[in-house]
């Protein structure tokens, strides 16, 4: 098997992530992290992104082909988008290529979007993608407490060592609120638990991550973290500084936050968020 290139690795291209994919080779990356543009209207840095949806339909699916010839075949592929997006990518490509394709939910609280004429959406889609059925997936990492840990059988499960439940399909995290310790200036952020959760799911530490697109440097927080090695393109140069700065010094400077306040250079740090440190903000 052909190894990645040295230079890539624990670093941010700064380009478009299909230039830095086409450098890749086949079967060359334990896990894919993808969270695209929605194609919604979103300023990234003042430049919008927005195409027509069929334009950004084929251009989803070249993503989401170019990702599956560099994943191994026992690794997991995850694109975060909302539903209507990722509906067309599962039926137009991943149901004909993938082993299996599973559709999670992510679900939170929200005070935009609302409409007299529906119900208001507070959710995303989460593909999970397999090349095979021997797919790398470690329960032990994520297991939930279990709820009734006074049942006979759950005390039986327990004294032969098991940490927990399997996570259901859906999952409750807040969004990254503008005044969140993880808020940048950056326009969309996924919250590092939720990130988090999918990265330990299905990796150890050591193991290659590609994640798409940089954005404000939190999905490579976590996996500089969690000791994953990781791959990532940002092709903003202003974004693209302040992820390395932020992995650099393991803080936020107060340049790149939305909310810039008075606060001791200490308390920029984020503070570990381990998945088995608690389950709060989870669904169980």
């Amino acid at each position: 098997m052909t190894a990645i290139p040295e230079h890539l690795i624990n670093t941010v291209y700064l380009g478009d992530v299909m230039e830095l994919m086409r450098q890749l080779p086949d079967r060359s990356v334990d896990m894919v992290f993808s969270d695209p543009d929605y194609n919604v209207g979103v300023r990234y840095n003042g430049k919008s992104y927005t195409r027509s949806f069929e334009e950004y339909i084929e251009w989803y699916i070249e993503l989401a082909r170019e990702s599956l010839r560099i994943l191994k075949d026992d690794g997991n592929m995850f694109f975060i988008n909302y539903p209507k997006q990722n509906a067309y990518l599962r039926v137009r490509f991943l149901d004909g290529v993938c082993y299996d394709v599973q559709d999670y939910v992510w679900v939170y609280n929200t005070n935009v979007g609302h409409s007299p004429k529906r119900f208001t959406t507070a959710h995303r889609s989460i593909l999970h993608c397999r090349k095979t059925a021997h797919n790398k997936f470690f329960k032990e990492q994520v297991a939930q407490p279990y709820q009734n840990p006074t049942d006979r059988r759950i005390r039986q499960r327990i004294a032969q060592g098991q940490k927990g439940r399997m996570p259901y399909s859906w999952f409750y995290f807040d969004l990254v609120k503008n005044v969140s310790r993880e808020k940048t200036f950056h326009a969309c952020q996924i919250p590092q638990k939720l990130s988090e959760m999918l990265i330990l799911s299905c990796t150890q530490p050591g193991d290659v991550v590609l994640v798409h697109f940089g954005g404000s440097g939190a999905e490579l927080e976590v996996c500089q973290r969690l000791g994953r090695r990781f791959l990532a393109a940002e092709i903003d140069p202003k974004y693209h500084e302040m992820i390395l700065n932020r992995l650099r010094t393991g803080a936020i400077r107060d340049e790149y936050r939305l909310i810039r306040r008075m606060v001791r250079p200490e308390d920029l740090a984020l503070q570990p968020t381990l998945w088995s440190e608690s389950a709060d903000g989870v669904g169980v």
